[in-house]
């Protein structure tokens, strides 16, 4: 529209603004959908670790890379794509390769070490992680494997004397926390608990030790007493 043969506006502008929101709706829709592929990979390499599978684990957890790697430009080009759905799926695949990390090493695998994962990422995959570890530890007292549940209470105990000393404030990184806490808990009791039993005797869990069990996820965890 002109008024007095002057343009009130830049048309040309608006339309490449349009252009550009289209384009990074798009990306983003993308973005989205490949995530929910790292997600469901690194879920299901934690179920297949909880069984013993390790190689189907690190099958899936190579999908997940293979998905990562695709999406890294993009994401490395417009950073504010990381929020949301991408950072989620990459906390869990940062929770399933530590998880790995601990059942074939023993130890903590850093973020340096891993793909494409930010500190944020990083930590709440770490404190996650130490929620996986309780399950396994918990089965692992089954068996009464004392020096494998020994192991599990170390690096969670570790993890704690390491994030203590940072300030979360009220970021989702303060609930996964306190979660922390309980985790250390619960293992101290299990060793607690199996210093009573004597040696020839099996090792039952309480109603309030029993790994928690999501029904509705093919990818939950169940414990095999």
């Amino acid at each position: 529209m002109k008024m007095d043969g002057k343009a009130l506006l830049d048309h040309g502008s608006f339309q490449r603004m349009s252009m550009e929101m289209d384009a990074y709706d798009e990306k983003r829709e993308v973005i989205i959908r490949q995530s929910r592929d790292i997600l469901k990979a690194s879920k299901q390499a934690i179920f297949a670790m909880h069984r013993g599978n390790m190689d189907e684990a690190s099958d899936k957890l190579e999908l997940a890379d293979q998905v990562i790697e695709q999406l890294a430009p993009v994401i490395q080009a417009e950073q504010s794509l990381r929020h949301g759905s991408f950072s989620s799926a990459m906390e869990e695949y940062a929770e399933a390769q530590c998880f790995r990390h601990f059942l074939t090493a023993g130890t903590l695998v850093s973020l340096e070490q891993l793909n494409f994962v930010d500190r944020d990422e990083y930590l709440g995959g770490v404190v996650d992680f130490t929620g996986e570890v309780t399950r396994y530890a918990i089965v692992q007292a089954t068996k009464r494997d004392i020096a494998r549940v020994e192991e599990c209470r170390n690096i969670v105990d570790a993890i704690t004397g390491e994030l203590i000393q940072f300030s979360f404030r009220n970021s989702p990184l303060r609930k996964k926390y306190d979660s922390l806490k309980y985790n250390l808990k619960k293992l101290e009791n299990t060793l607690y608990e199996l210093s009573l039993v004597a040696p020839n005797k099996a090792f039952k869990l309480s109603d309030d030790d029993e790994p928690p069990q999501d029904t509705n996820t093919e990818y939950s965890y169940q414990s095999s007493n």
